[in-house]
C-alpha cells in the first residue's frame, strides 16, 4: 500500500491545527474542572464513548483526527455493575496494549469516569501505549504467559485476558490508578484460562477448519441422534467439541412450542500422558443440570428428520458452548434457558433468544412436580403396629 506523504507546507499546517485542538482540549478540561461541571459526552477531544457497528455504545476513543492516539478501550463489556457496592469490572480491547484484552475495575461506571476531567485524563494515561504495554507484559510474566503475540499473528488479540488495573474516584472527586485488581476477578481470569487449556485437550481435533491460537477455532459443525436409554442429541459445537444433550420428554405448550428440560455435557473425558510419560492425566467433560430449550412448531426430533440441513447443526453448535451456558443465568430452581429454534422465511433453522412466558411456565410446573415427587420419596414410612 503506497504511503501518502505530506508536503512541508501541508505539514506545517498539520502541525498547527494539531497544537490548536491540543489547546482547546486543555480549555474544556480546565473549564469544566474550574466550573465543576462535567464533559459532554459529543466533545470529540476527550476520551468519550461512541458506537460500533452493530450500533452498541461501548468503543471508548478520542474521535478528534488531530488528537487521536492508541488510548483507546474497544468493544466494551461489563463484567460486574453493582451500583449499591460501587463496583464495576469491564473487559474490553485495549488498543495501546497492541490490542490484546484487558479487564479494568472502577469504583464508579465508565460513563462517570469519561465526564469527569480528571477522571478522563487518568483513564487515557492508564489506556497509554506506553502505559498498557508495560502491564500487558507484566501481566504476561506473572502468569507465566511468553510474550509477544502468538505464533502467525502481528496483534496480541489471541493472547489471554490480561489485568490493566483499577482507576478509583476519591471522596474529593479526585482520581487515582494503579495496575492491581480484586482477588475474585484474578481468580475468574485464572479459571478462564484453565478452561481454554481444558477445552484445548478436549478438542475433536478432526472438526477443526482454522486453529487461530489462544482458544479460536473455526470448526466444522455437525449433530446427529444417538439412541440410549431415551433419544439424545449429540454433535461437534463451534468450539470443536463434542456435545451431547440428554433431555427428558418434550412438555408441549398450548401455543404449540416443545419444551425440552435436561443434563448437557461438553467435551469427552480424555486421557493425556505427560512428557516423560510416567504420569496420566484425566481430563472430565462438563456437565450441567436443568438446561432447557425449546423448538417452535416441531419437536427436536422432527427438525433433526427435516432441518438437519438447513443450519440445524450451527443453531446447536453456538448454543452447546461452555460459554453460551455458562453466561446464562440460573433461575431459583437452577434452569439454564438456552434460548429456542424456530425456522425463517426462508426455510433455514434461526435460535431465538427471549424466551416466551409458556415455556417458562411449563419449566416452572415440571420443576415443582420433580421436587413434589422428590419430597415424597424422603418420607420414611414406618410400618404400623399388627395385632396376634
Amino acid at each position: 500500500m503506497q504511503i501518502i506523504q505530506r508536503t512541508e507546507k501541508e505539514q506545517k499546517k498539520y502541525e498547527r491545527t494539531k497544537k490548536m485542538e491540543e489547546l482547546k482540549r486543555k480549555w474544556t478540561l480546565l473549564k469544566a474542572k474550574l466550573l465543576g461541571g462535567k464533559i459532554s459526552p459529543d466533545d470529540s477531544r476527550t476520551l468519550q464513548v461512541h458506537r460500533d457497528a452493530q450500533g452498541n455504545a461501548r468503543d471508548y476513543y478520542v474521535s478528534n483526527p488531530y488528537l487521536q492516539d492508541n488510548s483507546a478501550f474497544i468493544a466494551v463489556n461489563p463484567i460486574v455493575e453493582d451500583y449499591e457496592k460501587n463496583r464495576f469490572v469491564y473487559r474490553g480491547i485495549i488498543q495501546g496494549a497492541d490490542n490484546a484484552i484487558g479487564v479494568i475495575e472502577a469504583n464508579v461506571p465508565l460513563s462517570e469516569i469519561v465526564a469527569s476531567p480528571d477522571g478522563n485524563t487518568k483513564l487515557q494515561e492508564m489506556l497509554s501505549e506506553q502505559n498498557a504495554t508495560k502491564i500487558r507484559d507484566q501481566y504476561y510474566k506473572s502468569i507465566g504467559e511468553e510474550l509477544g503475540p502468538l505464533k502467525g499473528h502481528m496483534a496480541h488479540f489471541a493472547k489471554p485476558d490480561f489485568v490493566l488495573g483499577t482507576i478509583q474516584k476519591g471522596e474529593k472527586g479526585q482520581y487515582t490508578y494503579n495496575s492491581q485488581i480484586a482477588e475474585d476477578v484474578e481468580e475468574l481470569l485464572q479459571q478462564e484460562r484453565e478452561s481454554l487449556k481444558k477445552q484445548e485437550l478436549m478438542r475433536d481435533k478432526d472438526s477443526v477448519v482454522i486453529d487461530a491460537g489462544g482458544g479460536l477455532v473455526v470448526s466444522e459443525q455437525e449433530c446427529w441422534m444417538e439412541q440410549g436409554k431415551d433419544i439424545q442429541f449429540a454433535g461437534i459445537n463451534s468450539d470443536a467439541l463434542y456435545y451431547r444433550y440428554m433431555p427428558k420428554a418434550p412438555i408441549q405448550t398450548e401455543d404449540n412450542k416443545y419444551v425440552y428440560i435436561g443434563k448437557t455435557q461438553i467435551g469427552q473425558a480424555t486421557k493425556i500422558n505427560s512428557k516423560a510419560g510416567e504420569t496420566i492425566q484425566f481430563v472430565s467433560p462438563d456437565v450441567y443440570e436443568n438446561v432447557v430449550l425449546w423448538t417452535e412448531g416441531k419437536n427436536l426430533v422432527q427438525y433433526f428428520i427435516n432441518k438437519k440441513f438447513d443450519g440445524l447443526n450451527f443453531v446447536l453448535g453456538e448454543t452447546f458452548t461452555n460459554f453460551n451456558i455458562e453466561k446464562v443465568e440460573e433461575g431459583k430452581e437452577q434452569q439454564r434457558y438456552l434460548g429456542g429454534i424456530t425456522v425463517d422465511e426462508n426455510g433455514e433453522c434461526q435460535k431465538v433468544e427471549n424466551i416466551p412466558e409458556t415455556v417458562k411456565k411449563a419449566v416452572e410446573s415440571y420443576l415443582e412436580k420433580m421436587k413434589d415427587e422428590q419430597e415424597k420419596s424422603n418420607i420414611i414410612k414406618f410400618p404400623g403396629n399388627t395385632e396376634r
